[in-house]
């Protein structure tokens, strides 16, 4: 009987320990995706200083809401403070002495 019950807290102690070990990888992920996203839109911000003070807005067809707003069906919408508010217009096209940088909604980030 003693045989049957080490073997049974040995296989919980085993099943346990892999749970532990895949959420703890799992966190790292995350943690490694988070860190990604937020140094990408870091990029994507400074990137966006840089043309509109080194080129010239050709077209403003980019959708964008104030800060705290998410667009939702063509309206700014800010759910935790029940507002809304309208949309903005951003530049989606610049000439950068000759070189025009495009607003890809797809991927949303800036081409040529």
């Amino acid at each position: 009987m003693n045989k049957k019950i080490s073997k049974l807290i040995k296989k919980i102690s085993l099943v346990l320990a892999i749970t532990i070990i895949v959420a703890f990888l799992m966190m790292m992920v995350g943690n490694k995706i988070r860190a990604n996203i937020i140094k990408e839109n870091q990029e994507l911000k400074i990137y966006q200083e840089w043309l509109d003070e080194n080129c010239n807005c050709l077209n403003r067809e980019r959708i964008m809401c104030p800060s705290g707003f998410e667009l939702k069906n063509q309206t700014c919408i800010n759910e935790a403070a029940q507002l809304y508010t309208n949309k903005l217009l951003a530049c989606s096209e610049f000439n950068c002495s000759g070189e025009i940088k495009l607003w890809n909604n797809e991927t949303g980030k800036w081409g040529n």
